[in-house]
């Protein structure tokens, strides 16, 4: 886990681009383990839907993705999370910055 003080997951879906802020990080290993995180009480507990964004259609979609597959943050996705994502204020040393965001592709 990164020092940041606070901590967001980016998730794409076909619909849209999903944000969470994590709330609880201890708690969603404890649901890793043995449990069902398909269980919304649960999961709820653990994360909160910050912002969602839908594709406008199946074009942006499938653009989004490609994007995403290749490396890529689409100025759609880039408006997104500047729009979501606490402010950057500039960072002095020895300070742990404001938040984190968490991807599954570390190259994105």
């Amino acid at each position: 886990m990164s020092d940041a003080k606070a901590l967001f997951v980016l998730h794409e879906a076909a619909a849209g681009y999903a944000l969470f802020e994590v709330v609880a990080f201890e708690e969603i290993g404890a649901l890793l383990e043995g449990a069902n995180i398909n269980d919304l009480d649960k999961f709820s507990r653990a994360v909160k839907l910050k912002a969602f964004q839908p594709f406008e259609s199946a074009e942006d979609a499938l653009s989004s993705i490609n994007a995403v597959s290749e490396h890529s943050c689409t100025d759609g996705l880039h408006a997104f999370l500047e729009m979501n994502l606490p402010k950057i204020k500039k960072k002095k040393e020895g300070k742990s910055p404001a938040f984190a965001l968490g991807v599954i592709d570390p190259a994105l």
